[in-house]
């Protein structure tokens, strides 16, 4: 059995022209797109090649005397106690058809439901069980290695609480996989785009489906991620609950608010596009792996299947491993309906709050306008009193006249009387 390594770990709107924040607006600084692609293209250079098929190793089955190979890995050769049994038919020396591997080590106890045809089930659809992990696999695949389709199951019951966690990959032959995220009880959604072992992955984050009780608060964010450390870097994209949208650089984990240019913001658009059309066909293919699931799970546990030299319980324990899930899971669903219950409250509340401050501001908004509209008014009504004043004064000067005034006549009438003091002579 070849269990194949589990990968690690919304449309973009682009926001144009000034940014706010709080009650200022500004401009943020607007970059190149030889700045904004500067982080990505650093890691692109360091693109691995495409990953190379695993060597092809075989066990003889402990239950088969006929020759009968089955696939395995060196990861199990090299395990202490390892043996491995085929529940199926054997042909021209290999396993053969619908059956189940079941291999078991003193440290790991893994099935695999298949359909096996000359050593190889590649291109074939498979369900697996990993019981010391409690993951189950889901997985169909292409033509040829390592083009793929699988969904992973795992179930966590930690000190934390239970949870079941799902991831859902399509890569191609190229090494391309475009990965989706979900934990049964969290409503954000997290998408990959990425290569194997490649050292760059595209992660959009969406947060869009829970009740959204800050406004403020980022919904869907677009982010580049270094690999190989993990870490996030070259810009970001985030759009939030009010509908704002804003770009950021990021470095050494601090951002700075930018305007990234359109092609740019396009160029992560398609990134995540691709992750969408892949997986809208996913379900379709991961039909096959369910369905001989339920076929071979309808022959081993309807009590009259065994295999020699393995005990009932081990052989049967498929038949009702999921049983163990069933009192979490209902406890953890019936948990997370009430907290859900609560942050719909709490965004109910927020958005009741938000509509009231709202309708307070409006109506602050009113009054301050009937009072500028008063003092306008008042002032309009002084303006139109004092013009009328004016008119009234303006009138009047134009009907004023020059009052007549008498000719003055000399005191003592038309004699001239004359005065001499000393040298000084004075008539009137």
């Amino acid at each position: 059995m070849n269990m194949k390594k589990i990968f690690p770990l919304a449309a973009l709107t682009v926001l144009t022209g000034c940014t706010t924040l709080g009650q200022h607006t500004f401009q943020p600084k607007a970059i190149s797109y030889e700045e904004a692609s500067a982080f990505e293209r650093s890691l692109l250079a360091q693109e691995s090649a495409i990953p190379e098929p695993p060597e092809k190793l075989y066990i003889q089955p402990a239950n088969k005397k006929e020759a009968c190979k089955l696939p395995t890995s060196q990861d199990q050769l090299d395990r202490p106690n390892f043996r491995a049994y085929w529940d199926g038919e054997c042909k021209n020396g290999f396993a053969f058809g619908l059956g189940r591997d079941i291999a078991i080590s003193d440290t790991h106890h893994l099935e695999e439901i298949t359909i096996h045809e000359s050593g190889d089930n590649w291109s074939q659809p498979k369900v697996v069980y990993d019981y010391v992990n409690n993951i189950v696999f889901y997985g169909v695949g292409g033509s040829k290695f390592p083009a793929t389709t699988h969904l992973t199951e795992k179930f966590d019951d930690s000190v934390s609480g239970f949870n079941a966690y799902q991831t859902l990959n399509i890569t191609d032959e190229s090494g391309k996989s475009l990965v989706l995220q979900t934990s049964a009880f969290h409503p954000h959604r997290i998408y990959f785009n990425a290569k194997i072992n490649g050292p760059i992955a595209y992660r959009f984050t969406d947060n869009s489906a829970g009740p959204v009780a800050n406004r403020e608060a980022a919904i869907f964010t677009a982010e580049i991620v270094d690999l190989k450390s993990n870490t996030a870097g070259g810009v970001a994209i985030a759009r939030y609950a009010n509908g704002s949208v804003q770009h950021f650089t990021v470095a050494d984990g601090k951002t700075e608010l930018v305007s990234l240019p359109t092609n740019y913001v396009n160029h992560l658009s398609t990134k995540y596009q691709e992750i969408l059309r892949a997986l809208s066909g996913a379900d379709a293919k991961l039909q096959r792996a369910q369905q001989i699931e339920r076929e071979y799970l309808y022959k081993a546990c309807n009590g009259k299947s065994g295999i020699n030299g393995l005990d009932n319980a081990t052989y049967t324990k498929i038949c009702t491993w999921r049983d163990q899930f069933k009192e979490p899971y209902a406890i953890a669903s019936a948990n997370y309906q009430k907290k859900l219950e609560n942050w719909k409250q709490q965004a109910a509340t927020a958005e009741q709050q938000r509509q009231a401050q709202q309708q307070i501001a409006l109506q602050q908004q009113m009054l301050q306008q009937r009072q500028n509209q008063q003092a306008w008014n008042e002032v309009n009504q002084a303006a139109q009193q004092l013009q009328q004043h004016t008119q009234q004064f303006i009138q009047g000067m134009n009907n004023w006249q020059m009052p007549q005034v008498q000719p003055l006549t000399p005191l003592g009438g038309d004699k001239v009387v004359c005065h001499t003091i000393g040298s000084i002579t004075t008539c009137r």
